[in-house]
């Protein structure tokens, strides 16, 4: 089925309130079951859909509900444990998205996408610091150290038995992100299952991130596009006003504006408030729907991209810059990692101790293939 399709498919369960029509459907319900994981909504629809089909099809629900569950209670243990270590270290992170999102904004937790890995944001002067501490409990990088400084945002770590691990240094956008040192400024305590304390961002950094991180992944992800909905529209106006403002001022105005178009094409209504105060990007008039759905349509989960494709997809994000200025420095990074690649792939190709986490798309991964 054609993504867009599939999307229009699963989109309306999501909404508020949900449209069941397609579950007296059977072609429709069996679709939705086979693609709601894929788009991460599994539990989300299974959650809606249950009270809703017989008695036969509330098995899948109820076995996507129970896996949801079961992650998302591994995931805060783990994080628990991570965030103490790293604490009595005298190191601090900040827990971003995650299982402390789903516990602060979902009920019950268990409805946002399970996990794939633990993200903490953690000082730049901290980093080779916590990777030792991690090292010293079986994790190993990913990718070298000084690579990742240089091209990405975070350093991903993997563990034999263990979820996988980011540290962000940079909230998104690889080398061209914001650092994380002035989240923690602002950044607020929450509680863990054992009643020990750590830091998650603030409310209008926390919609900054969210919304950040989906324009990086170019706006293909569903659940991440209604969890933007969720969390944005529980928030008050003055945080609302303040994620824009924080926005504007690091150059992600073309961020916030294709979210309106997104919600707009998706949801049936505005992303951004009344008369809300934010610059025009250089390139305003092509963020448009059929934009949109061009970003649907590359980021399909588990769609491969070809040189060819990789290339034509560049300049779906050099819509989104806010000036001339931001768009050739973006094109100067391009440029630099593909040739820092270039260079340096068959080196790396002959490290053979180091362990990788095989069902999780890394850095290695996507330098491994191209899409670095």
């Amino acid at each position: 089925m054609p993504i867009a399709s599939t999307i229009d498919l699963l989109a309306p369960l999501l909404a508020d309130p949900p449209n069941l029509a397609a579950l007296a459907d059977e072609s429709a319900w069996a679709t939705i079951k086979e693609e709601a994981g894929r788009f991460g909504v599994g539990p989300l629809v299974a959650y809606v859909a249950r009270r809703h089909v017989s008695a036969a099809e509330r098995a899948w629900c109820d076995r996507v509900l129970s896996e949801s569950w079961l992650r998302h209670d591994r995931m805060l243990r783990h994080l628990e444990y991570l965030s103490g270590l790293l604490a009595r270290e005298n190191i601090r992170t900040i827990a971003l998205k995650g299982p402390l999102l789903a516990e602060r904004c979902y009920s019950p937790a268990f409805l946002r996408k399970p996990s794939l890995d633990i993200d903490l944001a953690v000082a730049a002067n901290d980093l080779e610091r916590a990777v030792a501490i991690l090292d010293g409990i079986g994790y190993t990088l990913d990718f070298p150290l000084d690579y990742m400084r240089a091209h990405y945002h975070h350093v991903e770590l993997s563990h034999p038995s263990k979820p996988h691990l980011e540290l962000h240094f940079r909230l998104t956008h690889r080398a061209l992100g914001i650092p994380v040192e002035e989240f923690f400024e602002r950044a607020v305590p929450r509680k863990l299952p054992n009643g020990e304390s750590t830091l998650v961002l603030a409310p209008a950094d926390q919609l900054l991130h969210l919304v950040l991180h989906l324009a990086q992944s170019r706006f293909g992800t569903l659940f991440h596009l209604y969890e933007i909905r969720k969390v944005w529209n529980a928030e008050p106006p003055a945080m609302r006003a303040e994620a824009i403002q924080r926005a504007a001022a690091h150059h992600y105005s073309g961020a916030f504006r294709m979210m309106e178009v997104a919600f707009r094409c998706r949801w049936g209504e505005p992303f951004l408030p009344p008369r809300t105060q934010l610059p025009k990007t250089w390139l305003e008039g092509r963020l448009t729907p059929a934009l949109y759905k061009k970003f649907e349509e590359w980021s399909v989960p588990g769609r491969g991209l070809s040189v060819s494709e990789r290339v034509r997809a560049r300049w779906l994000d050099f819509q989104l810059t806010d000036t001339p200025a931001d768009a050739l420095r973006l094109a100067l990074f391009f440029l630099r990692t593909a040739r820092f690649n270039f260079t340096s792939k068959r080196a790396w190709g002959t490290v053979k101790h180091l362990r990788f986490a095989p069902a999780h798309s890394t850095a290695r991964d996507r330098f491994r293939s191209g899409k670095a």
